[in-house]
């Protein structure tokens, strides 16, 4: 499902140690993990690695069976449109649109991803009402402004926008950055439920320790740059 091998990564040549140094990591399909480690130690780089918005200065990313590090930029950016879905820290959110408008832009530039939404409902919108109302955004905010939201409700938005044509990977940034403890674990299994739903693996990055126990699967970026077994 994503293979990394021998992965370097710079951010110019003569940068002294590489921001991410990863000899092996496999993750496989449908799985949930989570990966910690303190600012600074490149979770964010590593994410922008496996989404293809940036290549290593060596080694391999494979993809679901394709070495994205390999395609051109065009063919990298149509594989994350069709492939990945992506819960930003600051969500991301368009502020003048309503929910549902955001959420139908998760698939607005992938054909794939359309068609695969038609398969859950009758029309893109109605599929973006039934992932943010499965995800406790009730009907009668799906069609205000998403600025007239709360940081939890816009935090459902992103994640609707992010599963909205069932991508096979969903990529979470710290999404529960601005929320309690227990808002963070009842926001964390609302993403599982969705994630099993579509059978889609489930990169979650947090700073957070205290969600590690919810995962079947946590990597310590820390460890996994320093050589060591880096799964719990």
């Amino acid at each position: 499902m994503i293979t990394l091998e021998n992965v370097l990564f710079k951010w110019h040549a003569k940068q002294p140690e590489p921001t991410i140094n990863i000899t092996k990591l496999d993750i496989d399909q449908g799985e949930h993990v989570f990966l910690h480690g303190p600012s600074g130690c490149g979770k964010s780089t590593l994410l922008s690695l496996l989404a293809g918005v940036t290549v290593p200065t060596q080694g391999n990313i494979q993809l679901l069976g394709k070495a994205i590090n390999q395609l051109s930029n065009s063919k990298r950016d149509r594989f994350r449109a069709d492939h990945i879905g992506y819960i930003f820290q600051n969500f991301n959110l368009l502020p003048y649109l309503s929910p549902i408008e955001n959420v139908t832009l998760g698939c607005q530039f992938s054909k794939q991803r359309q068609k695969n939404a038609l398969k859950n409902s009758a029309a893109i919108a109605a599929e973006a009402s039934r992932l943010l109302t499965a995800l406790g955004l009730n009907d009668a905010l799906q069609h205000q402004a998403v600025a007239q939201l709360s940081i939890g409700q816009q935090q459902r938005v992103a994640a609707a926008r992010a599963f909205i044509g069932s991508p096979e990977i969903i990529i979470a940034d710290e999404p529960t950055s601005a929320l309690d403890t227990q808002n963070r674990q009842a926001f964390v299994k609302l993403l599982f439920e969705q994630a099993n739903a579509a059978n889609s693996t489930l990169i979650f990055v947090s700073h957070d320790e205290t969600l590690q126990t919810l995962f079947t699967r946590s990597i310590s970026l820390v460890e996994l740059q320093g050589g060591t077994d880096a799964t719990h």
